[in-house]
C-alpha cells in the first residue's frame, strides 16, 4: 500500500510538472506568435527572454528524474511525508494555474501589451501580480521535494527564482508605461508572488 501511494505520488508530481511545460508549448505556439504581431507593446530586452528556457529546462529535468527513480520496495513514512508533501505543492500550483486562466483566459507567453488589453485585477491578480510565475517556482519546489533533487533544488533557487524575479520586473516597467496610474495603485495593494499581508497608503501628493 505505502509503495503504491508513494508512486501515485511521484507520478502526480511528474505530470503537472510536465503538464505544465506541455500547455506553455502548446499557449506560445497557438497564441504568442500572433500576439507579437497585434501588440503595442513588445520590449525586448535579455530579461524579457530570460525565462524562456525554464518550461524546456522543467520538462528535461522532471522526466529524466521520473524515468530515472527508483522507489524503495517499501517507503519509509519520512519519505512518503516527502512525498506527500511534494503532491500538496503541485496541487496548489496547478489550482493556482487553473484558476489564472480563468481570469485571464486569453494568456500567453512574453510580454506584451494588446490594443484591446485590460489591466486584469481579477482572480488570483487581486492578491498578487504574478501568479502564474508563483506556481511555476512551486511546481519547481515540488519536484525538488518530491524526487529528493539536488539538482532540481538548486535550479530552482539558482535560475528560477532570480530569472522570474528579473522577468517580473521587466514585465512590470512594461506595464507602467502604459496603464500609468491604474497600475501603480494596483502594484501598491498586492504583492509580486506572494499576497501582501497589509496594503499600502497611497503616496502622498506634492502640495
Amino acid at each position: 500500500m505505502e509503495s503504491y501511494l508513494y508512486s501515485i505520488g511521484i507520478g502526480v508530481i511528474a505530470l503537472i510538472a510536465l503538464g505544465r511545460a506541455a500547455v506553455v508549448l502548446y499557449i506560445f505556439f497557438r497564441r504568442s506568435l500572433s500576439y507579437r504581431k497585434r501588440a503595442v507593446a513588445t520590449p525586448g530586452s535579455w530579461a524579457d527572454f530570460i525565462a524562456y528556457p525554464e518550461p524546456y529546462l522543467l520538462f528535461a529535468v522532471t522526466l529524466s528524474l521520473w524515468i530515472l527513480h527508483e522507489p524503495a520496495t517499501v517507503p519509509a513514512t519520512v519519505e512518503l511525508a516527502r512525498v506527500g508533501v511534494g503532491v500538496v505543492i503541485a496541487l496548489t500550483a496547478l489550482a493556482i494555474q487553473l484558476w489564472s486562466i480563468r481570469a485571464f483566459p486569453t494568456v500567453a507567453v512574453g510580454h506584451y501589451v494588446l490594443p484591446e488589453q485590460q489591466l486584469i485585477t481579477k482572480g488570483p491578480y487581486a492578491y498578487v501580480r504574478h501568479p502564474i510565475y508563483a506556481l511555476v517556482i512551486l511546481i519547481w519546489v515540488s519536484v525538488a521535494i518530491g524526487f529528493a533533487s539536488l539538482v532540481a533544488g538548486l535550479i530552482t533557487v539558482g535560475y528560477v527564482i532570480p530569472a522570474y524575479v528579473i522577468y517580473s520586473r521587466s514585465e512590470e516597467k512594461m506595464m507602467l508605461e502604459h496603464f500609468g496610474d491604474a497600475y501603480r495603485a494596483y502594484r501598491r495593494n498586492t504583492g509580486a508572488f506572494f499576497p501582501r499581508l497589509r496594503k499600502r497608503a497611497p503616496a502622498a501628493s506634492a502640495p
